[in-house]
């Protein structure tokens, strides 16, 4: 996806979820929306850098917050270094982490949310969302450790 479409389907976005659209937000968003990366937020920071908009650090967490609030990014487990991930989640799917390098592959079958079904079943609450990970190791890492 081109640039200016990445920043176009993230302004229509954050107008769907009633979120005021800023150049900060809506380069934010789209980074998440086009990225395999499970940014930090150090990594999402140096990419706005990068892009040429001036932003502080501050701006990236408030940003970061505000679409953890309206469901747009979900964080996912810390990495190696401790670091929070985030992830554009707009299609159901889960996440296998590498316990040794801390990579994160993104597994589209919206199976795990029949637990979402069940547990609403058995404890009788109103289920905002949920999260499932995987934690094994990598191909990449077990042919180092072989």
């Amino acid at each position: 996806m081109q640039e200016n479409e990445m920043k176009l389907a993230a302004a229509q976005k954050l107008k769907s979820k009633g979120i005021k659209n800023t150049p900060q937000r809506k380069i934010i968003l789209a980074y998440l929306m086009n990225s395999n990366e499970h940014p930090s937020i150090d990594m999402i920071y140096s990419y706005v850098l990068k892009s040429g908009l001036k932003m502080s650090l501050a701006t990236v967490y408030n940003t970061l917050e505000i679409f953890l609030k309206h469901n747009l990014v979900i964080e996912v487990a810390p990495d190696n270094t401790g670091k929070t991930r985030y992830d554009y989640f707009e299609k159901p799917h889960y996440h296998v982490i590498c316990v040794k390098c801390g990579r994160i592959v993104d597994v589209y079958d919206s199976q795990y949310q029949l637990l979402e079904e069940y547990a609403k079943k058995v404890t009788n609450y109103q289920i905002l969302n949920s999260q499932y990970e995987v934690y094994g190791i990598c191909e990449e890492c077990q042919k180092k450790t072989d």
